[in-house]
């Protein structure tokens, strides 16, 4: 019975998989400004809780997770990213204490003009210290996860399908590997630490949604 149990066990802990999920940092709020055009949003709620979903899915063996805490209007004179000053001029509408992430019609690709990208996480001139992502409406489901990637530090991309900050996303479910879920965890508590992100206020209600451009 002894040495069933030792064989169960062992057959068990080789077929576990991924390791368990790392203990929880607090919920990091998103701010999403979302270009409009012709008085329309570019993407619509369920757009970007798709997203959304996706990323703490990808997110969660690092302990890290976000949520939408408002969306508001992004003026149509920024809905096509077309250069570098089109993206830093977005730094005048960031807000503090939250990710920014900016949901446009097209966005440019400005080393090859004759490319556009689904998304970027960029760091604006004139504002020591910012980065925001910008995401594309043609970003599919995991670009805002590979974004948000950038963001908590993992600056290189990497060569292995699958992985979520590999431009070959391969067969299975995206992933970080154990150094990237490291980066993220470092860089997560770095940015409580300092105030750069607050957790999400929860007794503050539901998303807030507000109306008019920026």
């Amino acid at each position: 019975m002894q040495m069933t149990r030792r064989f169960v066990l062992c057959v068990a802990l080789a077929w576990a998989g991924p390791a368990a999920a790392q203990e929880p940092f607090p919920t990091l709020p998103l701010r999403v400004s979302v270009a409009e055009v012709d008085g329309t949003r570019v993407v619509d709620d369920a757009w970007i809780a798709e997203r959304v979903h996706w990323a703490n899915r990808i997110f969660e063996p690092a302990g890290v997770s976000v949520e939408v805490h408002e969306i508001v209007a992004l003026d149509e004179r920024h809905a096509r990213l077309e250069s570098r000053a089109h993206r830093h001029a977005l730094g005048g509408r960031m807000a503090d204490d939250v990710i920014n992430v900016f949901v446009v019609a097209s966005l440019r690709d400005v080393d090859d003009p004759t490319r556009l990208r689904m998304g970027v996480h960029w760091r604006p001139r004139g504002f020591p210290g910012a980065h925001l992502v910008i995401v594309s409406q043609t970003a599919g489901e995991t670009v805002l996860a590979h974004e948000l990637g950038h963001f908590f530090g993992n600056r290189q991309h990497s060569e292995t399908p699958g992985n979520i900050m590999s431009y070959d996303r391969g067969d299975g479910a995206p992933f970080f590997d154990e150094a990237q879920i490291d980066i993220i965890r470092r860089f997560a508590r770095r940015f409580l630490r300092t105030g750069e992100l607050r957790p999400l206020a929860r007794a503050a209600g539901a998303t807030t949604r507000a109306s008019g451009s920026m």
